[in-house]
């Protein structure tokens, strides 16, 4: 029976949606929650980093758990934990309780996007990997578009712990959704592999060293440009005299170019190559890096916001679609959950990372010294990091 991609729609991608939008819902609420409850600006910092700290923490244990689990049912955990915490989170009146609840929120949704991450490596065939992975980044971004606006209108109209309750609704659903799908087949079922067990983390290490130190390292590299826009844009716009209606407007323009790139990026992906799309992607991103340090005026600061969204767009699903490709046929887990904490470790790096650079020597100094780690990223999928496409024909 040949796949078809709209057989993921009920399982991965209607789901994929309401979560993202549940994650972008928070970017608003969590400042806002703690500054009402009488938090300082450090700790609305911590709160912020809060769920991805708890996500790249337990990276490697719900691989674990998915290997001897199997996805369901820690995709239902996940959404069970997200309903739980999110509406701990609403109910939170103290900063120490919203932080642990925050943190535990992180994990479950970890929980969730990592099973999920492993259902589409064991149910999507490689020719389709490419379309399947950036229909589901594609979808991802449109939540997160959605999800900001959403939770600030419902926290400013109707209560600042609604968006909590919303998100804690939302998950209970998902997990209904899920567990009423059906389960993937694993393409590894026959394998030795498969038979003998999901291999440990020492083993999974060894038997991808090579993988993990040139994959792994461009998979961070990839992970770090992209977040240190949303550092470099910001303080460059406030440098050169902008308002902050002009940087949002600047980020929503620059996001919604982003979101229009997924479908095509997929068809590439699959029938060119994955480089046809990762290299071009962190190639434009350090273009846009230099490109910051000459725009002065609102509309310059705009085109650059929009290259850096195209260049972020090229990219959508390439590493998820790497780490698939990458990854053993059989019980993934493992190896998926060691391959995120690299990408969670580029994200978490890469705005403390710029900004201290700004702040120590200058925001074009910073600008100019992502530009160098992209050359580095360019050079490893160029000429280290294979070509999954052709590799596994």
């Amino acid at each position: 029976m040949k796949f078809k991609l709209r057989s993921l729609i009920i399982t991965v991608y209607f789901p994929a949606f309401l979560t993202a939008m549940c994650a972008g819902m928070l970017a608003p609420t969590v400042p806002a929650k703690v500054d009402f409850i009488g938090g300082t600006s450090f700790i609305i910092g911590l709160a912020v980093g809060a769920q991805g700290l708890g996500e790249a923490i337990f990276s490697i244990p719900t691989g674990l758990l998915i290997n001897k689990y199997g996805n369901k049912k820690i995709m239902v955990s996940g959404m069970l934990g997200l309903s739980f915490f999110g509406l701990l989170s609403g109910f939170s009146d103290n900063n120490l309780t919203l932080y642990f609840s925050l943190f535990s929120l992180g994990i479950f949704y970890g929980f969730f996007s990592l099973s999920r991450h492993s259902f589409l490596t064991q149910i999507v065939p490689l020719e389709f990997r490419g379309k399947a992975f950036s229909r589901f980044g594609g979808i991802n971004r449109i939540g997160w578009f959605v999800g900001p606006v959403a939770g600030g209108y419902t926290a400013s109209s109707l209560g600042i712990d609604v968006p909590f309750y919303i998100i804690s609704g939302v998950a209970l659903f998902t997990a209904i959704l899920i567990f009423f799908s059906h389960d993937p087949t694993n393409q590894g079922e026959d394998t030795e592999e498969y038979k003998n067990g999901p291999r440990s983390i020492r083993a999974t290490i060894i038997e991808n060293k090579k993988t993990f130190v040139f994959g792994g390292s461009g998979q961070f590299i990839m992970q770090f440009l992209r977040q240190c826009r949303h550092v470099l844009i910001p303080i460059w716009a406030f440098s050169i005299g902008l308002e902050v209606e002009q940087l949002g407007l600047i980020q929503s323009i620059s996001s919604a170019v982003d979101m229009t790139l997924f479908y095509p990026v997929g068809i590439i992906m699959d029938r060119f190559g994955r480089k046809w799309t990762s290299v071009p992607s962190i190639i434009l991103l350090s273009v846009g890096f230099i490109a910051l340090t000459y725009s002065n005026t609102f509309l310059g600061l705009m085109i650059v916001g929009m290259l850096l969204g195209f260049a972020n767009g090229l990219g959508s699903g390439a590493m998820l679609t790497l780490g698939s490709d990458l990854s053993p046929k059989s019980n993934p887990g493992t190896f998926l959950g060691i391959w995120r904490l690299f990408g969670w470790s580029g994200n978490s790096a890469g705005p403390p990372v710029s900004g201290a650079i700004a702040q120590s020597f200058s925001i074009g100094t910073s600008a100019l010294s992502v530009s160098v780690i992209g050359v580095a990223g360019v050079l490893l999928f160029s000429f280290f990091i294979p070509e999954t496409l052709k590799q596994n024909e």
